[in-house]
């Protein structure tokens, strides 16, 4: 009898370190394609971005500002500092509408779990978000006055219906 709980124990002990195992995975996963979204976020941004300045230059002469074949080919970091020297965007209200939609991006991506400003902050962190203490309570009551999220328990979660429209403000 006592063979057989031994054997017990041994397959518990096996399962219980794959499931450890496989959650470790799963967190990794998950923090990897947290910061994925927001390499990619930042990219639809800066893209954004250019597009306003060619639209906005257009309309100033009528012609792109520049000759697509005069544009310089940029190495690898060349196009590091462009973007770095992009997401330091000079203009306050823009400045403003990025970290809203960051803010509501972030929500919109943990929609199932919640979260709190402490998460927006640790996230606004790690990727290199300059913000103030008091960030993100104004993007957070600007959304939660806009209807486009919620509030339950200390939690904010994107308003139904909000999550498929998350990305739309990045489109020119």
């Amino acid at each position: 009898m006592s063979i057989k709980l031994a054997e017990y124990e041994r397959e518990l002990a096996e399962v219980t370190a794959k499931v450890e195992s496989i959650a470790a995975q799963i967190k990794m996963l998950s923090q990897e394609q947290f910061e994925l979204s927001n390499v990619k976020n930042g990219w639809e941004a800066i893209i954004a971005r250019e597009r306003r300045q060619i639209d906005g230059a257009r309309q100033l002469d009528g012609k792109l500002p520049f000759a697509e074949a005069d544009m310089p080919e940029a190495s690898e970091g060349a196009v590091a500092v462009q973007v770095a020297d992009s997401m330091q965007l000079g203009d306050e209200e823009e400045e403003g509408e990025n970290k809203t939609q960051f803010v509501r991006d972030l929500i919109a991506k943990r929609a199932a779990l919640g979260t709190t400003p402490d998460d927006l902050k640790k996230a606004a962190k790690a990727v290199g978000m300059k913000h103030p203490q008091s960030w993100p309570y104004g993007p957070l009551q600007r959304l939660k006055k806009r209807g486009d999220v919620i509030k339950r328990k200390g939690k904010f979660y994107p308003k139904e219906g909000t999550v498929e429209k998350s990305n739309l403000a990045l489109v020119g």
